[in-house]
């Protein structure tokens, strides 16, 4: 069963806690009248996890010390 975890104006987060999945709808207009659902299984929800800290990573210009180590032994 969904239930809303995450409310804001044009968008809205869901989960569902026996099949391990969140929902995100977003609105297309302000109006509201159109929308874009996204499902994610919790391998997905990882997985796009993983990308957007990587992400801000590469923002911050951040290296992990795994990397460095990786690189040395390369």
């Amino acid at each position: 069963m969904w239930e809303s975890v995450l409310k804001k104006d044009q968008w809205e987060i869901q989960v569902d806690q026996d099949h391990k999945s969140i929902l995100l709808n977003v609105s297309t207009n302000a109006a509201g009248s159109g929308h874009v659902s996204l499902q994610l299984d919790q391998s997905e929800l990882f997985e796009l996890l993983h990308t957007f800290l990587s992400i801000n990573r590469s923002f911050n210009n951040e290296t992990m010390y795994y990397d460095d180590l990786a690189a040395d032994h390369s």
